[in-house]
C-alpha cells in the first residue's frame, strides 16, 4: 500500500496503519487529527467550552480560565484559555478546532499576552528583562496563524495521494501557504508484535555531521548492548543520500538470542536540511516486544522493500 506523510511516498504492507495522531508539528503549532462522525465532532466542541468555562484558576487576578471564543463557522471555533489552573494567565493555549472532510483537527499554539493592565508589573518586569515591546502580546500574529493554517487544511485518508503543493499529516493534508514554514512531523506504523516502524521528517533540525560520521559515538553504545552490524553505509532514499546502519542485539527477555532486538536506522538530508531537502530518519524496532520470528536476512529484505520505495510525491513542492 502506498503511504504518503511530508512531501513523500512510500510503500507498506496494508496492516500498517499509523497510530500516531499527535505528531505533526508547523513552526510551534501542534496539529493532532481523529476520524470521527459530525454529531461527535459537535458533542466534543460542546463538552470543551462547557469544561473550560468550569474550569478555576488558584490565583483569582488569571480568572476567567477561557478568555474567549472566536466562532470562525459552524466547522471551526478557536479557544483562548489559560494553560493550567495554576499558570499566570497572560501565559496561554490558542486551542482550534476544525471538521472537514470526516476528520476533526485540534490545532494549537502557545501566547503570551501582557497588555491588560492586570499584568502591567509583568509587562514591566519583561521589558527590564530585555524583551521587546512586539513580543509581550503574540495573541494577534498567532490567532492569524491559527486560521490561517486551518484554512489550508483538509481531510485525507491515509492512502490518498494529494495533487497539489503540501504536507501530508496523519488523517488530513496541508496545502502550502506563504513562506517555507518549519515542519516537524513523526509517523509510527507497528506490526505487531513483531516491529514498529517510525518514519518522521523535518525541514530545520540538522545536523553538522551525518549519522556515520558520529559512528565513533554511537559505537560504544553498540559494543555495550552487545550489537551486530548487519550493514553499514551511504544509501540512497527519495533521491536523496542518506546514511544507513542496521544492528541486532541481545535483548533482556532474550540475551541468547543474538538477533533479539533490532536497530534499523536511515537518515537523509541530515547535513542540508531544508524547506525543500527535508531530513527523513526512518527506524524499525521493537522495543519492548518479542523477538522477531524473522531472520536477519528476511528483515533486512522488508527493511530495503520499504526504504527503497520512498520517492517525492509529484507537485510536493
Amino acid at each position: 500500500m502506498v503511504k504518503s506523510r511530508g512531501p513523500g511516498l512510500f510503500k507498506v504492507p496494508a496492516s500498517f496503519e499509523n497510530t500516531l495522531k499527535d505528531r505533526a508539528q508547523i513552526n510551534e503549532v501542534n496539529i493532532s487529527s481523529q476520524r470521527l462522525y459530525r454529531p461527535a465532532f459537535e458533542q466534543r466542541i460542546e463538552l470543551r467550552e462547557q469544561k473550560l468555562k468550569d474550569s478555576h484558576t488558584v490565583d483569582p487576578v488569571d480568572r476567567p480560565f477561557l478568555k474567549q471564543v472566536y466562532r470562525l463557522s459552524e466547522n471551526a471555533v478557536i479557544f483562548d484559555r489559560n494553560k493550567n489552573e495554576s499558570a499566570a494567565g497572560f501565559g496561554r493555549i490558542l486551542e482550534g478546532h476544525l471538521y472537514i472532510d470526516g476528520v476533526a483537527f485540534i490545532i494549537s499554539s502557545e501566547i503570551r499576552d501582557v497588555s491588560d493592565p492586570k499584568y502591567q508589573q509583568d509587562r514591566i518586569e519583561y521589558l527590564n528583562g530585555g524583551m521587546k515591546e512586539n513580543q509581550l502580546d503574540t495573541r494577534p500574529a498567532k490567532l492569524a496563524e491559527l486560521k490561517d493554517i486551518m484554512s489550508r487544511l483538509s481531510g485525507r485518508k491515509n492512502d490518498e495521494i494529494p495533487t497539489q503543493p503540501g504536507t501530508c499529516i496523519s488523517e488530513g493534508f496541508i496545502r502550502d501557504g506563504n513562506g517555507q514554514p518549519k515542519e516537524n512531523i513523526t509517523l509510527v506504523y507497528p506490526h505487531t508484535p513483531v516491529f514498529s516502524l517510525s518514519v518522521s521528517t523535518n525541514t530545520y533540525l540538522g545536523d553538522p555531521t551525518s549519522m556515520l560520521e558520529r559512528s565513533h559515538e554511537i559505537q560504544p553504545y553498540l559494543t555495550e548492548v552487545k550489537a551486530r552490524t548487519l550493514r553499514k553505509g551511504k544509501i540512497q532514499i527519495a533521491d536523496f543520500e542518506a546514511d544507513e546502519w542496521l544492528n541486532v542485539a541481545p535483548s533482556e527477555k532474550s540475551a541468547n538470542n543474538p538477533s533479539a532486538q533490532l536497530l534499523f536506522n536511515a537518515i537523509a538530508n541530515e547535513k542540508i536540511v531544508d524547506f525543500r531537502h527535508p531530513i527523513i530518519d526512518l527506524t524499525l524496532s521493537n522495543h519492548a516486544l518479542p523477538p522477531p520470528a524473522y531472520s536477519d536476512a528476511e528483515l533486512v529484505e522488508i527493511w530495503d522493500r520499504i526504504t527503497r520505495s520512498f520517492r517525492i510525491r509529484n507537485n510536493a513542492f
